[in-house]
């Protein structure tokens, strides 16, 4: 009996873990993309303030 409980919580921290790193894997994905795009924002700025 005390063994069914300890795998069954076992089992849902587990799933826990698994959805906060996916979590966290999406948001890291999503902080890329936009630093991404505030890179490529902010070199043409740059590039087209150079070129004037």
């Amino acid at each position: 009996m005390e063994v069914g409980r300890v795998s069954g919580s076992f089992i849902l921290r587990s799933a826990q873990q698994e959805e906060a790193l996916h979590r966290i894997w999406y948001a890291l994905r999503r902080w890329r993309l936009v630093s991404r795009q505030i890179v490529l924002f902010s070199t043409t700025a740059y590039s087209s303030i150079n070129w004037r």
